[in-house]
């Protein structure tokens, strides 16, 4: 029998959300909506689109391996030097990254949580323990995750904002802790959902990665651009740090058709204006709503709001499964009364109210 490294006794499986074709398949649907997986309900860029079909002719060469017309778009779009940009086959990819490249066996690291599950992961799967600090949908304060840093700490995740659970930390709050951490020790800031924060004091650290030469920013192309089925993600660091990601970064990761169509979202702006809005509006719309049936709704600073429902919620998740609704349960996360639901379309949010009105008139 092949023995696997022991790490893989301290994993478990990664829990998705259900897809469309899992759900039409179960229940015998023809139509279902999927308000779970937090992506744009706009769908990609036009000009990403576009720039997608344009490359189909080239399917059979291998890309560039370095993506130096998407790194050179970062850089002049965020003025920062090519040298301290690094892209990954999604956030995923840049993560996984980050572990075989700082952390060690025997080290550990440390994140807010509950949060996004692949930290953990990257964490255990190298050999080190994971130090959740938090817990449930209370914000916790950086300064409790600066005193669980000792010296066998390699990496600080922070989600913000964060995902389950849509709060955020300030640019205040952050660059206190940045100063609290020792030099040594990665700060890995996850801004996934950065271009929907509206809040006027959110960070905007991009020109202080040389002040803190830990600082690393992590960014996708799958939320906010829509190419969540690409995989393309970026991160942005200091050039001693991004140095050694592409010493352990694969050959040829970010695909062709993901490189062009990251290149053509990055400057269409109308489609990113055009989803904030669309965004902004669906938050007011569910929070109302929610609030108005008795459940509390957490803020939030993404494009996602994070429900208490209580002891039903899997029940609610079930019954809105059956209706051919999609949201996501939060057990695997360590929140099982609550549930994350993407704002979608107005037609979809109202659909989903429809539902949860019908479900808890039923209940």
């Amino acid at each position: 029998m092949i023995e696997p490294r022991p790490e893989l006794s301290k994993l478990s499986d990664y829990v998705p959300g259900k897809s469309i074709e899992e759900i039409r398949e179960r229940y015998g649907l023809t139509k279902v909506v999927k308000l779970a997986s937090n992506e744009n309900p706009l769908g990609a860029s036009p000009k990403a689109v576009e720039a997608f079909h344009k490359i189909a002719d080239s399917l059979h060469l291998y890309p560039r391996g370095d993506a130096p017309s998407m790194i050179r778009s970062l850089a002049e779009k965020f003025g920062v030097k090519r040298e301290q940009i690094v892209v990954g086959n999604g956030s995923d990819e840049i993560i996984d990254m980050v572990g075989k490249a700082f952390i060690r066996q025997g080290d550990n690291c440390v994140a807010i949580t509950p949060t996004f599950s692949v930290y953990k992961f990257t964490t255990l799967s190298n050999g080190a323990d994971f130090v959740g600090v938090g817990e449930g949908e209370a914000k916790t304060g950086l300064d409790d995750l600066a005193k669980a840093i000792n010296a066998k700490t390699r990496v600080a995740f922070i989600c913000n904002p964060n995902n389950p659970t849509g709060l955020y930390y300030s640019e205040t709050e952050i660059r206190d802790f940045l100063k609290k951490v020792p030099q040594n020790v990665l700060v890995f800031l996850d801004e996934a959902y950065s271009e929907f924060a509206t809040a006027p004091d959110y960070p905007k650290l991009v020109g202080a990665l040389d002040e803190f030469p830990n600082l690393f920013i992590n960014r996708t192309f799958s939320k906010i651009y829509g190419l969540a089925g690409l995989r393309v993600g970026y991160a942005m660091a200091s050039a001693e740090v991004v140095r050694h990601l592409w010493k352990v970064k694969p050959p040829f990761d970010v695909n062709q058709a993901a490189q062009v169509a990251a290149i053509a979202a990055l400057g269409d702006t109308d489609h990113v204006e055009a989803t904030r809005k669309m965004n902004g509006e669906g938050i007011q719309f569910l929070t109302r709503e929610f609030t108005a049936l008795g459940f509390k709704v957490l803020p939030t600073q993404a494009n996602f709001v994070c429900v208490h429902i209580g002891a039903k919620a899997k029940d609610l998740v079930a019954f809105l499964e059956q209706n051919g609704m999609i949201v996501r349960g939060l057990t695997s996360f360590g929140m099982p009364e609550h549930v994350r639901i993407t704002v979608g379309r107005p037609e979809e949010n109202e659909l989903l109210m429809a539902l949860v009105k019908k479900w808890k008139g039923e209940a």
